[in-house]
């Protein structure tokens, strides 16, 4: 059962997406879409399939009933979708995910703002799948937020839909003392006490870069110890120290962790990993979408 740091971002509402889907529609036809309709007529009627060219995770529900609802107040073209996937499931290359039905000219118009979200949080979903297979029993998979700005709850489903761990959503969702705030507040002490005069019932993780920092940290009785940048003997170390202190504060590694580099903390667990490459790295899984 994953204990995710928030509440976690396992739906996606209107209200979490709309500017962002408003802004993909209007960019990609501003002056309408002249190909379509010089070659189209305006009551032509078809259908397309969405077909994968690659297996992977699949996350688009949310985000396509969302695209047609708004595409169709935006644009007035009418177009049906039939998914035969939940989010989160697993396709294989060649299966059919979902259908569309309409307009012609509305599905063509439609075809790359449509893909662009699904290939994206497809493929965030795949990569995090990935990752949360290559870390076995004990490590959890966190997401960051180095997220494209206005895709921070969409990003965060998806890693969601993949079997990842949501860490916090924003800056209000927790305190996270790094290094700077200890640079600027004198010690991690120092940061610790402001933080909870100012907002005592808001949960603090601490980032520690050396194991000099670890008893202060300790001192402070956070939420979170944060090991940033260290290799896997000061991590089994720095955690062993941490249990023996305290069962309830959680563990969490930083520092450009891929999927390939978790087999050096396969024995440290249990513990988190934050990993911003499953967001700002990932790319856009082979989708394609078909006219029939």
């Amino acid at each position: 059962m994953r204990r995710h740091y928030t509440q976690p971002v396992d739906r996606l509402e209107l209200a979490d997406c709309q500017a962002l889907v408003d802004l993909a529609i209007l960019e990609d036809a501003p002056a309408g879409d002249p190909t379509t309709e010089a070659a189209f007529e305006e009551k032509q009627m078809s259908s397309a399939l969405l077909i994968p060219r690659e297996p992977g995770v699949f996350c688009g529900n949310a985000i396509a009933e969302h695209l047609l609802t708004r595409y169709r107040n935006l644009t007035g073209y009418s177009v049906d979708l039939e998914s035969y996937l939940k989010d989160g499931e697993w396709f294989e290359s060649g299966q059919k995910l979902m259908s569309l039905t309409g307009s012609l000219r509305g599905i063509l118009r439609l075809e790359r703002p449509f893909l662009n979200f699904l290939q994206y949080l497809s493929g965030i979903a795949t990569t995090v799948h990935r990752a949360v297979e290559q870390a076995g029993e004990g490590i959890e998979i966190l997401d960051t937020r180095k997220t494209l700005p206005g895709y921070r709850r969409l990003a965060k489903y998806a890693v969601y839909c993949g079997g990842g761990t949501n860490h916090r959503i924003h800056l209000s969702d927790m305190a996270m003392i790094k290094d700077n705030h200890v640079q600027a507040a004198g010690s991690i002490a120092a940061a610790a006490e402001r933080i909870r005069k100012k907002f005592p019932d808001l949960p603090i993780d601490i980032e520690i870069d050396t194991l000099d920092q670890l008893d202060e940290a300790l001192q402070q009785s956070p939420d979170v110890i944060l090991l940033d940048n260290m290799n896997g003997g000061q991590i089994r170390l720095a955690a062993s120290r941490i249990r023996e202190a305290s069962s309830e504060i959680r563990i969490e590694v930083s520092g450009g962790w891929t999927p390939d580099m978790l087999k050096e903390i396969k024995d440290a667990g249990p513990l988190g990993v934050s990993m911003g490459y499953i967001t700002h790295t990932t790319r856009f899984l082979d989708l394609s979408l078909e006219i029939r």
